[in-house]
């Protein structure tokens, strides 16, 4: 007899050696860019020099006394020196007065300009330098975050060539409900969670909505499950590739309102909300400096840039430290937006406070307002190589208000214990009555004066089952 030889599992290892290649690329890949971003970042604790105001003194005088006929009579003492050197520097420059203070000069105007403009140049080389140096660190740590995520990467789970022992559960649950599985796969991840995939048909002229399929899965696996956004709908009677996800627990209402601080400007405040991925519900405010079209184009340059971060799987904090290294390189320096940044974990109920240079935001629970402060820089300006990122577990029937600066500025001094005060005030749970409800006390209170653009999202947070 024959002896059958077993067949080789071809796909499995074809799935197995492309696995080992991807990760051995991403693994190369990871130490390239840590390395090149060490490097980078190693080279910032240099100190830099700066010159003195004495050190400007004594540079002009050398330019602007040597050839000057009276300097056998010039009677500029070392202490004279050191004083106008520590003038320059208190000051940002000299006057003539400054000269006259401690000697006569008869090119005291000529001096003085030279002074000036020697210490302007010093003053821009040493920005600009800085300026350099702080970009070059930015750039280290991009190049560092990368090469993790690289290495992130390479480490997820993921099992593209199937499970064999879920497989078999699957097929024999679902064959109850006339399903025939052919192949059961699965992806992992920090960002998307986990994802089953299964390769499946109904039996001949029988068809079944994938909603079905996820119910029958959630008693299979007793996991609440759901079908994959944006996949098939149906499964009929030949193959089709369907996969679902674990189910959210909790949901999101939403209301906003948003005005202009005058009605022919521009609204120089910008939001976003909205699901980012699987089981992450993100909303933001960024104020742009000022008012008018400029502050609405640097807002909104802010929020489009973050939801396209967001959107291709960084986390919150990596997304926000991306951007803002991405708007150090802006050209115009003097301008800044403010970032009020609020994420909620589906699944948990974690919701993750973030802010850079905004107002508080406020949470009411159970008829009780409390407020949530974090200090920080605008966008663009950062000195703090941590994001003060405040998590706060939240519960079904909590709401959280998220405003801009031209809410509380209006109610004057007291605007941020007035809008505490109403916010207890207010009964409703519909989050869009709520903050139209909220306007209109806001509106009426003594002393209101619109400052600003004003901007006021209303969240609700709700169990699902």
């Amino acid at each position: 007899m024959p002896i059958i030889k077993k067949k080789e599992p071809v796909e499995e290892i074809f799935f197995n050696e492309l696995e080992d290649i991807i990760s051995y690329n991403m693994k190369q890949m990871e130490h390239c860019l840590t390395t090149i971003g060490k490097r980078m970042c190693a080279e910032q604790d240099e100190d830099l020099e700066k010159k003195t105001g004495r050190t400007i003194i004594e540079s002009t005088i050398l330019k602007e006394c040597m050839l000057c006929r009276e300097k056998d009579k010039c009677r500029l003492t070392l202490d004279d020196r050191d004083k106008l050197g520590e003038l320059l520097e208190k000051q940002g420059g000299l006057s003539v007065q400054n000269i006259r203070s401690v000697c006569k000069c008869q090119r005291e105007k000529e001096w003085v300009e030279e002074i000036n403009t020697i210490y302007e140049r010093e003053l821009f080389l040493y920005a600009s330098e800085q300026r350099f140096i702080e970009m070059r660190r930015m750039i280290g740590e991009q190049y560092i975050e990368a090469g993790r995520m690289f290495k992130s990467f390479s480490a997820q789970k993921y099992q593209l060539s199937g499970v064999r022992p879920m497989q078999e559960v699957i097929e024999k649950g679902l064959k109850a409900h006339h399903l025939k599985v052919k192949k059961v796969y699965i992806y992992e991840d920090d960002m998307r969670g986990k994802q089953i995939y299964l390769f499946l048909k109904a039996q001949k002229g029988r068809e079944v909505t994938t909603k079905e399929v996820a119910r029958w899965l959630s008693v299979i696996l007793q996991e609440k499950l759901q079908p994959l956004p944006n996949g098939k709908q149906a499964i009929g009677e030949n193959y089709e590739m369907m996969g679902v996800q674990a189910a959210t627990k909790f949901h999101v209402l939403t209301g906003v309102i948003s005005r202009a601080e005058k009605e022919d400007m521009k609204n120089g405040d910008n939001f976003s909300m909205g699901t980012v991925g699987n089981h992450r519900f993100v909303s933001m405010i960024s104020d742009g400096m000022g008012t008018g079209t400029a502050a609405n184009r640097d807002s909104k340059a802010v929020i489009e840039t973050l939801e396209e971060l967001l959107e291709v799987g960084l986390d919150e904090k990596r997304a926000v430290q991306l951007l803002q290294s991405i708007f150090v390189f802006w050209p115009e320096k003097e301008r800044y937006s403010t970032l009020d940044y609020l994420q909620i974990d589906l699944h948990a109920g974690i919701g993750s406070f973030l802010k850079l240079g905004a107002c508080p935001c406020f949470l009411k629970r159970k008829g009780q307002v409390e407020m949530v402060q974090l200090p920080s820089l605008p966008v663009g300006v950062l000195k703090e190589k941590t994001l003060p990122i405040h998590r706060k577990k939240l519960e079904a029937e909590d709401f959280i208000l998220q405003v801009s600066d031209g809410i509380i500025d209006s109610m004057g001094e007291k605007g941020v214990e007035l809008l505490m005060e109403y916010m207890k005030q207010i009964h409703t749970t519909r989050p869009q009555g709520f903050v139209d409800e909220l306007m209109e006390k806001i509106e009426k209170t003594e002393g209101y004066e619109k400052k600003d653009d004003m901007t006021m999202i209303g969240l609700g947070i709700w169990d699902k089952y």
